[in-house]
């Protein structure tokens, strides 16, 4: 094996045994339910899910560049990665909260004429 293929596994193992405290993290800061109101909104697993994504695009990003760009060295490659890993998950993010808002659905009504969603309630 490799010497930049033993640093990457290196670097993806511990990011991937990080899950176990950003699990506790997470259990610690959002676990607790919502008190008094009359709306209770549950955030439990954001943070460890976000971080479990976010890893999982780094690793994949990460071992086609060690792959395509193997001089480049861990280290470079991995900071390259994370970084464009964080722009996919916000990109990612932003696109999917405007999609399903500009989504309607066109159904035929019994006229023949067609109807939104908004109209048939």
């Amino acid at each position: 094996m490799k010497s930049v293929w033993r640093k990457h596994l290196t670097i993806c193992l511990v990011l991937g045994l990080l899950a176990i405290p950003v699990y506790f993290l997470d259990r610690a800061l959002l676990g607790g339910g919502g008190g008094g109101n009359w709306i209770t909104l549950d955030f439990r697993g954001l943070i460890f899910w976000s971080y479990i994504t976010l890893v999982a695009v780094h690793v994949t990003l990460s071992s086609i560049a060690v792959v395509l760009f193997p001089k480049a060295g861990a280290l470079r490659i991995h900071l390259g990665s994370m970084v464009l890993s964080v722009v996919l998950l916000v990109t990612g993010v932003a696109v999917y909260g405007k999609v399903p808002s500009g989504h309607v659905q066109r159904t035929p009504s019994v006229d023949g004429e067609p109807q939104t969603s908004n109209e048939r309630d």
